[in-house]
């Protein structure tokens, strides 16, 4: 982005990722917790750890945004080549339609809940307006969620009172002595540490705006406070709602807590929650269709990114994400659970290449120009790239531990730090790959300057 259109100071990065954290498909990231045998006090302390060490990689990602102005992205070619990036991109599209579909069957429920209708009903209905939204323009989307934000913390701050006063579970599930497992403690540390570091392509995409000037510890900082106290506030209220009504699901659960103080509650929780994953539905469309659409135009040079392709590409999207949310619908907790470990498999390693190379090996300097020609510098694959995450994918498989399949080494050690290996891995390998293959540019072959070719394409 040019200097002379940046604009804003990093602290609207608190306010920012504390709404843009504070919603319902975090809430059910942290019920997970109740699928372990660990009591609530342990299920706090590991959605805490999770959250502590997930958002200092996504705040390294956000602090990135100010230094070139450009899209996470299309920043991500200089480690992976001009065509190569498209291969995680890839994996972004298909994590903002999981989270779409995660959100649009939570909305469902919420639909049924509050008009008595049925959940695949709902999911059709919330996915359209969903899809409707986007339509009118990403500018909209932004307006609905300032609004929004505010009454929606409000009314889950309620709740979260309401739920300490008449905690429905009994005293042992709060505080127990065998309620401790390594197995169920690292389960959720993983899964919460992966769901913040699936922030990672996009949350450069809004301190991107900021001037270049912006000091880089004040965009780390505002960005980790925001999301950290976010994440783990409600983290925490879905693991204690999932486990006090451990025979419901997540939003029946969300609605009798609620109940428990007043009907105008549980009708005010509801209603804030399906409007924000109807919002926040909408975003994910709109981030699956513009990296579909990156992929499109990097192999069909001419065509250009009108409103018309945009149209056609965002309601594509939304009418599959809405498709397999009805699909996937009878079993959403064990469907959000894979589909983490999915993301931990495919998406961390990108995020521990894009940091090594930003932070190691480029320290932050980059031919801004090449990331848009195809016979620039990075090249069309960029090997150390490629190799780095090829191998960094396959290194994590025997630590992984899911419902339908767990490696021999998860299995030897009784829990899944297949997230750790996908970080320290292929970041390593990715360096010292770089340091023999000499492919990389030094900052003194670097002749280009830092302009915003993306906006000027």
């Amino acid at each position: 982005m040019p200097p002379q259109e940046r604009y804003g100071t990093a602290r609207s990065l608190f306010t920012l990722w504390f709404g843009g954290t504070a919603m319902g498909v975090t809430l059910l990231t942290g019920s997970l917790a109740a699928l372990t045998d660990l009591s609530l006090l342990w299920s706090v302390v590991a959605i805490v750890c999770g959250t502590l060490i997930g958002v200092v990689f996504v705040a390294y990602h956000s602090a990135q945004g100010p230094v070139l102005g450009l899209p996470q992205m299309i920043q991500s070619r200089a480690q992976f080549g001009f065509f190569g990036a498209n291969l995680p991109l890839v994996v972004v599209i298909a994590m903002y339609l999981g989270f779409f579909g995660g959100g649009a069957i939570l909305a469902g429920q919420a639909t049924g809940e509050l008009f008595g209708m049925s959940a695949k009903a709902g999911i059709f209905i919330s996915g359209l307006v969903s899809i409707v939204l986007v339509v009118f323009g990403y500018d909209l989307l932004h307006r609905v969620a300032r609004v929004l934000t505010p009454v929606f913390i409000v009314s889950f701050a309620v709740l979260t009172v309401v739920l300490v006063v008449n905690w429905p579970g009994t005293a042992d599930r709060v505080v127990a002595e065998n309620g401790f497992s390594a197995t169920g403690f690292f389960f959720v540390l993983g899964i919460v540490a992966a769901y913040f570091i699936t922030y990672g392509p996009y949350v450069a995409d809004y301190s991107r705006y900021l001037p270049e000037s912006t000091s880089h510890a004040a965009t780390f900082w505002y960005t980790y406070a925001g999301m950290a106290l976010a994440g783990i506030w409600f983290m925490s209220l879905g693991a204690a709602i999932q486990i006090g009504y451990s025979r419901l699901p997540i939003v029946e659960a969300l609605a009798a807590a609620g109940d428990s103080a007043s009907g105008a509650l549980r009708i005010l929780v509801l209603l804030a929650l399906l409007v924000g994953l109807i919002n926040i539905g909408a975003l994910n469309i709109y981030g699956a269709a513009m990296s579909g659409m990156t992929i499109a135009t990097s192999f069909l040079s001419d065509v250009r990114p009108s409103k018309g392709l945009r149209m056609a590409f965002m309601l594509a999207t939304g009418a599959i994400g809405t498709i397999g949310a009805s699909l996937l619908s009878g079993d959403l907790i064990v469907s959000y659970e894979n589909f983490i470990f999915f993301l931990i498999a495919f998406l961390v390693p990108w995020s521990a290449i894009n940091l090594a190379d930003f932070y190691v090996v480029a320290r932050g300097e980059y031919d801004v120009k090449a990331l848009f020609d195809p016979r620039g510098r990075y090249g069309l694959f960029n090997g150390p790239g490629v190799l780095a995450y090829v191998i960094g994918c396959v290194a994590l498989a025997p630590f992984v531990s899911t419902v339908y399949w767990s490696g021999p080494i998860a299995k030897e050690l009784g829990f899944d730090i297949s997230w750790l290996v996908g970080l320290v891995v292929p970041a390593a390998l990715y360096i010292g790959i770089c340091r023999v293959w000499r492919t990389r540019p030094t900052v003194d072959e670097l002749i280009a300057p830092r302009v915003d070719a993306f906006d000027q394409a």
